[in-house]
C-alpha cells in the first residue's frame, strides 16, 4: 500500500467567512437599534414612532444568530466570531426576557363574579355600526374611541339602549371623541385632559364586585406633533394616579406598545395588561385594514392589583384601521370587593 500524499487528499483550509460576519453585523444593527430604544425610551415623537418595532427586534437578533452559528463552522479562526456569537445571544436572550412573560399566564384567578369589557377604535366614526352592535351584544361594558354624532346616532337604537342603559361621553362636533357605554350604571364621569380626544374616568358598579374605576384612553399618536405623545401620556398617567387604590381598569387606544416608556411607567404604578395576565402573547391590533396582518399592539386593557384578567381576545369590524379586544374582569382570589 503506498503511503504517498496526494494534494487533492489533504482538505482545503477554512476561510474566514468575511461576507456571513458582515451579513450578520447587518442584521444584529437594526436589532441593537431596538435594543437601546427599549432600554433608554424615547419621548420624541419621531423616535417614538422607530420605536414600535421593538418587539421585532428579536427576529434580526435570532438571524444574525443563525448567520454566525455558519460563520463559526466554516471559519479556520474562531475567537473573534466567537466574541460577536456570544454577544449576539446574550442580546437575544435579553428580548426573550421582555416577550417572553407575555406568552406565560401568571395572573390570578378571578374569584366569584366576572364583567367583560369591549375597547374598539371606530377609524373616526367609519366603523361598521351593525357588526359593532353584534360585538357590543356579547360584554358588559363598552369603550368606543373615535366615535363622532353621526355613528353614535346610528348606534342609538332601541335595542342599544336596552343594552347599554348608561353613558358617558358625547361628542360636540365631528372629530374624534371617547364614548362608554355600560349595563352597570356610570357615575362621577371626570374629563381628563385637556388632551387632543376625549378621555374619561368613570365609576361603573358591577354587580357582586362593587364599584371599578374605569378609564376610557386615547392619547394622541405620534403623527400628532409637538410632543403630544409623551405629553398626553403623562397627562393620563396623572390622572388615574389618584385611583391606582382602587379597583381601576384603563382600556382604550394608548397608540403605545408595551415596551414604549409610557406603558413600562404604568406597569411600574401597578398596572397590567390583559393579554400579560392570561398569556395571550403578541396581540397586535393596528393597522387592521391592510392586506397583510396588523403589527403593533397599540390597543390594551390594562388593569391594577385590585382586580384580574381571565380571558382577552381580539375581534374585527369592518371599515375600521383597529382590531377590537374584549377581556374578562374580576376580583382576584383573596382580593375583597
Amino acid at each position: 500500500m503506498s503511503s504517498e500524499t496526494h494534494a487533492w487528499d489533504t482538505p482545503p483550509p477554512r476561510r474566514y467567512p468575511g461576507g456571513l460576519v458582515v451579513l450578520a453585523i447587518l442584521l444584529a444593527l437594526p436589532a441593537g437599534v431596538t435594543t437601546v430604544l427599549r432600554v433608554a425610551p424615547p419621548r420624541d415623537d419621531a423616535t417614538a414612532l422607530l420605536a414600535s418595532f421593538i418587539p421585532y427586534g428579536i427576529v434580526g437578533y435570532l438571524l444574525a444568530l443563525l448567520v454566525l452559528l455558519i460563520a463559526l463552522i466554516r471559519a479556520r479562526r474562531r475567537r473573534v466570531l466567537a466574541v460577536l456569537t456570544v454577544a449576539v445571544a446574550a442580546l437575544s436572550a435579553l428580548h426573550l426576557s421582555w416577550v417572553g412573560p407575555f406568552f406565560v399566564a401568571d395572573g390570578p384567578p378571578a374569584a366569584g363574579a366576572t364583567f367583560t369589557v369591549l375597547s374598539m377604535n371606530l377609524y373616526n366614526g367609519a366603523a361598521d355600526p351593525a357588526q359593532l352592535r353584534a360585538q357590543a351584544n356579547r360584554v358588559d361594558v363598552v369603550v368606543l374611541v373615535e366615535t363622532t354624532p353621526t355613528v353614535l346616532e346610528v348606534l342609538s337604537t332601541r335595542q342599544w339602549k336596552e343594552r347599554f342603559p348608561y353613558a358617558v361621553g358625547d361628542p360636540e362636533s365631528e372629530q374624534s371623541n371617547t364614548t362608554i357605554y355600560s349595563r352597570f350604571p356610570l357615575s362621577d364621569g371626570i374629563a381628563i385632559g385637556p388632551t387632543s380626544f376625549q378621555q374619561w374616568i368613570t365609576t361603573v358598579r358591577v354587580p357582586e364586585l362593587g364599584n371599578v374605576r374605569l378609564a376610557a384612553v386615547h392619547p394622541c399618536n405620534p403623527y400628532c406633533g409637538g410632543g403630544r405623545w409623551a405629553s398626553e401620556h403623562a397627562e393620563l398617567r396623572r390622572a388615574i394616579h389618584p385611583y391606582l387604590a382602587d379597583p381601576l381598569v384603563v382600556a382604550g387606544d394608548f397608540n403605545a406598545i408595551d415596551d414604549h416608556g409610557p406603558l413600562l411607567d404604568l406597569r411600574a404604578d401597578g398596572l397590567r395588561s390583559a393579554a400579560d395576565l392570561v398569556g395571550a402573547g403578541w396581540v397586535p391590533t393596528f393597522p387592521a385594514n391592510r392586506a397583510y396582518p396588523p403589527l403593533f399592539p397599540i390597543d390594551h386593557v390594562l388593569v391594577n392589583q385590585r382586580l384580574t384578567a381571565t380571558e382577552i381576545h381580539t375581534v374585527r369590524v369592518a371599515d375600521t384601521d383597529h382590531l377590537g379586544l374584549v377581556a374578562t374582569i374580576g376580583l382576584p382570589a383573596g382580593v375583597p370587593g
